[in-house]
């Protein structure tokens, strides 16, 4: 038996305040980081390596975790210690003077914020009923969102170096919304054995990750190909702003998407309209042009995460769910998008901004060729 946390209750009623204040804090970190250290007199390659510190720890120790924790290494208030981890790295920001202290302190914050996800996840998918998944999720943009327009008004002209204090301030948000899981779970009982994971799924984590791979130009230069086209940053920051929206949507309907067209036609859908919406990119930029590939945002990023975190869930061996979705999680949005972003520099240094988007366009209708084998192998795991 696998272990149980949390209860069911307490998964049912926190889990749309947890997504709120889990993503909440990426609309925090993600528009506004960059822009701190920046002012901090951190140079170019320390903000790269402080920002992938950020995300490194979801590669490591996140499985790692998951892993002891299905197999009953549980106590409560695990996820408070990581908070509070997270809580002091982030305030110890404000007092750092060298500019090399900046990583392992950012390393700190994601090794204690990274690992709250994926065992929250695990355990609301074990007890959510099908097509519940999206509206649960949506949440998760809709504090990105708000987090994110609240941000840039706290943040605004020299109050950037308060930023500090206002990601400590979510990270607590998001402490408390970890509360009741944390009080909430049982102490569990240790799973008989060491579950090994199937190679469908081996086969079907590669192929997510690779999908995040090709979005590494958009993750690195959506922003540079519109104000290269003459736009202001408002019409960027719209852009941006219709991109959620319409992920917001995507999850809003995703109950009905799947009944009509099951997980796994669902992500192939997702993974067949990822390379249109590079190749509208790849095109001259016009507004149009640009407003419809954004929209694509709930094809190639809600609905194949969507219909992937529970198709992973549902191929994973019980005793493993919460290394499983550690892995999912520090893979994709991991390895995925740090490759994707690494990746995308040279080439649009290379190939331009066209170059690189049909570049994009034709790795990811690879891996949409790539899925229906897999497909195939995931229906004899199940």
């Amino acid at each position: 038996m696998g272990a149980r946390y949390p209860t069911p209750p307490v998964a049912s009623k926190w889990a749309a305040v947890f997504y709120a204040a889990y993503f909440g804090v990426l609309g925090v970190v993600l528009p506004f980081l960059g822009p701190y250290l920046a002012a901090r007199s951190v140079g170019a390659i320390g903000i790269g390596l402080a920002t992938a510190a950020f995300s490194a720890p979801k590669l490591v120790y996140a499985p790692l975790l998951g892993t002891l924790v299905d197999r009953g290494r549980w106590f409560h208030g695990l996820l408070a210690a990581h908070l509070a981890l997270s809580l002091g790295a982030a305030l110890l920001l404000a007092r750092l003077q060298v500019q090399w202290t900046f990583v392992p302190a950012l390393f700190l914050v994601g090794l204690g914020f990274g690992t709250v996800l994926p065992l929250i996840e695990a355990s609301v998918l074990e007890r959510l009923p099908q097509g519940g998944y999206g509206r649960l999720r949506l949440w998760g943009s809709a504090g990105f969102v708000l987090a994110a327009s609240a941000s840039g008004w706290v943040l605004a002209g020299e109050r950037l170096l308060a930023f500090p204090g206002l990601l400590a301030v979510v990270l607590a948000a998001v402490a408390v919304a970890c509360w009741p899981f944390d009080r909430g779970a049982a102490r569990p009982q240790p799973s008989a054995g060491h579950a090994r994971l199937p190679g469908a799924l081996w086969a079907l984590l590669g192929l997510l990750t690779l999908h995040q791979v090709s979005h590494g130009p958009y993750y690195a230069f959506f922003s540079l190909r519109v104000a290269d086209a003459g736009y202001a940053r408002e019409v960027i920051g719209g852009l941006w702003s219709l991109g959620v929206l319409a992920e917001l949507a995507a999850f809003r309907w995703g109950a009905q998407l799947e009944r009509r067209l099951g997980l796994e036609r669902l992500l192939g859908v997702a993974l067949a309209l990822t390379p249109i919406r590079w190749l509208l990119l790849a095109l001259p930029p016009s507004l149009p042009l640009l407003a419809a590939a954004q929209l694509g945002h709930a094809a190639s990023f809600a609905a194949a995460h969507l219909a992937g975190v529970q198709l992973v869930q549902r191929v994973t061996p019980a005793g493993a769910s919460r290394a499983t979705q550690a892995l999912y999680s520090g893979l994709a949005f991991g390895l995925g998008i740090v490759v994707g972003s690494a990746l995308a520099g040279p080439l649009w240094a290379t190939l331009g901004g066209s170059g690189t988007y049909l570049a994009a366009a034709a790795f990811s209708a690879a891996i949409a060729l790539a899925w229906p084998a897999i497909a195939r192998r995931l229906r004899n795991t199940s």
